[in-house]
């Protein structure tokens, strides 16, 4: 039996370095990215912000047309009450609610300002009403405040001092 001797032959192995590859991430990397992964979350952030933002006043303005459109067919039911000269339907903004209300004008009224108060954030009403030369119309205007999500700082501002500028308005025109 012959001694045979197996030889094998190795490239000897280079250091990372030396074939000019990296062997991991720098932390300069890391930290670069970290800071674009940053700016990156915050973007979606603010988009998130904004969209519920908008979402609110979305609701809040189809609330406010659901409610007038209510009043509306309130009025419709009762059209010689809506369009005397003191109607018990007549009202302004901050008008208080009326607490035992006796005839269906009154009652209606109460359960108008109740909803508003109760489904708007600042919710209120105003309606008015014009018999002349033929014209019958009665306007029903919602109001309620804007101050929702995001602002830019005048209407923060606005907001702060509850002035006009920080309420939203529907107006609904009512011809009988």
């Amino acid at each position: 039996m012959k001694n045979v001797s197996h030889f094998y032959l190795h490239a000897p192995k280079r250091s990372a370095k030396a074939n000019g590859k990296q062997g991991g991430f720098s932390l300069i990397e890391v930290l670069v990215t970290m800071v674009i992964l940053s700016f990156g979350l915050l973007g979606v952030a603010g988009l998130l912000v904004k969209g519920i933002s908008n979402a609110a006043a979305s609701e809040a303005s189809s609330k406010a047309s659901q409610l007038a459109a209510d009043m509306a067919d309130r009025i419709r039911a009762n059209p010689a009450v809506a369009l005397s000269a003191t109607s018990q339907y007549i009202t302004t903004y901050a008008d208080t609610s009326p607490v035992s209300p006796t005839t269906i004008a009154m009652k209606d009224k109460k359960e108008w300002l109740d909803a508003l108060a109760a489904q708007l954030p600042q919710g209120d009403g105003k309606i008015t009403n014009t018999v002349s030369g033929g014209a019958r119309k009665v306007e029903i205007e919602v109001r309620w405040s804007n101050c929702l999500g995001t602002l830019s700082d005048d209407v923060t501002t606005a907001c702060t001092d509850n002035s006009a500028a920080a309420f939203q308005t529907f107006v609904f025109e009512l011809r009988l």
